[in-house]
C-alpha cells in the first residue's frame, strides 16, 4: 500500500495506505450560505478508520466515500441534512487517476479486512467536539450526573413545561436523538429533540414539546454538534 493524499474542492483526503483515512474540510467559498460555510469551518480534520466504510467508488471527478449505516454520529443524527448541507464523503477533484488509486487501496484493504457492509454495531466516527451546555430560544440543556437537563426560558408554555420546570431526564432512559437546521424557504425553525419509550407517535410542535429545544440561527451547528455528542452518550 502506498497511500496518497487527494485535494479537491470539499476538502482534502489523506490515505496512510493501510488503514485510515483523513479528511480536511476547506472553509467558506463564494456561494455558500451561512451554514454550510460555518460546519465546514468547524469540523476541521475527521479521521476515519477504514472499518468505517461500506465503499470507495470514482464517478467522474469525483471520490466518493459511502460510510456504513450507523459508524458517524453526524449522519446519524441528522436525518440526511448533514449530507445535504456539505456532503461530507464526496470529493470532487483534479486528479482523477489520485482518486482511482486511493479508492482502489481502499477497496482492497476492505476485502483483506473482510469489513462488512452491514450497518456499524459501535460509532466508528467520533463526533466533533461538543459542550455539555447548549442553550436555545425556548430552553437551556445541559448533560450532568448522568441527566439531560431542560431549564425552560420564561416564555415556555404550559405544554412545554409539562414535565416539570427544571425537567432532568436520565440518559438511560433517551432512545433517539434528532437535529432539523433552519430551513427559511420551507418556514422550518431548527430544533434539538430526543425521544424516550414513552414519547408519542405524533409528536408535539416543538414549540410545545418538553423534549424538543428550539434553536437560533445562529447556533445551528453548536446544536448539531451536541446532538451527535449526546446520541453517542447514549449509544456508546
Amino acid at each position: 500500500m502506498t497511500g496518497g493524499e487527494l485535494a479537491g474542492t470539499n476538502g482534502t483526503v489523506v490515505w496512510d495506505g493501510i488503514g485510515t483515512l483523513r479528511v480536511r474540510y476547506d472553509g467558506p467559498r463564494d456561494g455558500l450560505d451561512r451554514l454550510t460555510s460555518s460546519l465546514r469551518t468547524r469540523l476541521g480534520e475527521r479521521i476515519l478508520p477504514v472499518e468505517a466504510l461500506a465503499a470507495a467508488e470514482v464517478d467522474g471527478p469525483v471520490l466518493r466515500l459511502r460510510l456504513r449505516d450507523g459508524a458517524d454520529p453526524l449522519q446519524s443524527v441528522s436525518g440526511g441534512y448533514f449530507d445535504s448541507l456539505i456532503s461530507p464523503y464526496c470529493f470532487p477533484c483534479t486528479e482523477p487517476d489520485v482518486a482511482e488509486r486511493i479508492a482502489g487501496e481502499i477497496r482492497r484493504t476492505l476485502a483483506r479486512r473482510d469489513v462488512p457492509r452491514a450497518p456499524a454495531t459501535r460509532w466508528l466516527v467520533a463526533p466533533p467536539v461538543a459542550p455539555d451546555r447548549l442553550e436555545g430560544r425556548d430552553a437551556t440543556l445541559s448533560v450532568e450526573q448522568g441527566e439531560l437537563r431542560f431549564a425552560y426560558a420564561r416564555t415556555a408554555g404550559r405544554r412545554k413545561r409539562a414535565f416539570g420546570d427544571p425537567w432532568a431526564l436520565p440518559l438511560d432512559e433517551i432512545t433517539d436523538v434528532e437535529w432539523t437546521p433552519h430551513q427559511g424557504r420551507l418556514g422550518v425553525k431548527g430544533f434539538l429533540r430526543v425521544s424516550t419509550a414513552r414519547s408519542p407517535q405524533d409528536r408535539p410542535k416543538p414549540k410545545h414539546d418538553p423534549a424538543a429545544l428550539r434553536v437560533d440561527r445562529r447556533t445551528d451547528v453548536d446544536a448539531l454538534f451536541f446532538a451527535a455528542r449526546l446520541l453517542t452518550r447514549i449509544r456508546p
